[in-house]
């Protein structure tokens, strides 16, 4: 910053021997007096800044709440460009509909943790309040979940993003600095609950209960699969009542009579690779339904955020 003379407001001068001679009205400073002017011109335009960016943000933030409700009026989630953005209260799920809900949700969630984890030494209560927000968001993903109930592959999608958000946020840390003044870190709290206030059944069991119906359109798709899935069933079956006959025979044996149980056990070696088998064939069953489910999310996942921490 260059010095500015306070009498003229000039900013030309010239050092003529120990002296600061103002170019402009001819006034003289000392190098001393040349000193403090500039740190409080200096000091000055500081504040001047801080002003002007402080009003520039509070307009920032008057324009974002402004676009935010025009936003949510015509059905589209409010601006989300920090963690600091996310405002849960007054979120209207059905009219931003369940699409968006989970979108908005979940990047709110993936800004709250990463802000978290960034944090060094985050603190017992910053811990709880992450929890809070957490429970925001899976307030959220809920309400999404009911916008519409029959979308099961939504539904599935939406409440598998809950079940990372709890995850997630139980793996977090937090410290404390013991007796000698060093940090210790410190897992969450196992009374603290991570999941909606006065609901019981898990977001686990409720995925669960909606990926019974994304599995039952592939089965019907496939009732040749269905079939040959139950034959191996009853083969299993068929198998184990051979094998709990020979277990009751090797346990008919005295204690003391290890060759006879050991001919028993060599009896039993075809019939337990033969049960290994059929098993192995209704997991390849099993696994073909799992692919499917995996698939319909992945390409849901597309255009909708899916966690994955």
């Amino acid at each position: 910053m260059a010095l500015t003379c306070e009498l003229c407001g000039s900013t030309n001068f010239v050092k003529d021997g120990g002296v600061f001679v103002c170019q402009g009205c001819g006034m003289k400073y000392t190098l001393e007096e040349a000193q403090r002017m500039m740190a409080a011109q200096q000091a000055q335009a500081q504040q001047q800044q801080s002003t002007t960016e402080a009003v520039l943000n509070a307009v920032a933030a008057v324009a974002n709440a402004v676009i935010s409700a025009n936003a949510a009026q015509q059905g589209q989630p409010p601006i989300l460009n920090s963690a600091s953005d996310f405002h849960p209260n007054g979120f209207d799920v059905t009219t931003i509909g369940a699409k968006e809900t989970n979108n908005y949700a979940c990047r709110a969630w993936q800004m709250i943790l990463s802000d978290y984890k960034n944090t060094e030494h985050p603190t017992d209560a910053q811990q709880k309040a992450l929890v809070a927000q957490a429970i925001d968001c899976l307030t959220l993903l809920d309400d999404a979940a009911m916008v519409e109930p029959n979308n099961h592959l939504l539904a599935l999608l939406i409440y598998e993003n809950c079940k990372e958000i709890v995850s997630s946020a139980k793996g977090t840390y937090h410290y404390e600095k013991d007796e000698e003044g060093n940090w210790k870190r410190k897992s969450l709290d196992y009374s603290v609950k991570v999941g909606i206030p006065g609901q019981k059944q898990s977001f686990d069991d409720r995925a669960k209960e909606h990926r019974k119906f994304i599995e039952q359109q592939y089965l019907d798709a496939h009732p040749d699969e269905v079939l040959e899935r139950e034959r191996y069933v009853a083969q299993m079956e068929e198998i184990n009542g051979r094998l709990n006959e020979l277990k009751s025979e090797k346990k008919s044996h005295g204690f003391f009579d290890f060759s006879g149980k050991r001919e028993v056990k060599d009896r039993m070696k075809p019939v337990e690779e033969e049960l290994r088998g059929v098993r192995g064939k209704i997991s390849e069953l099993d696994g073909r339904v799992d692919k499917y489910v995996e698939q319909c999310l992945r390409e849901l996942g597309q255009s909708h955020v899916r966690l994955d921490f």
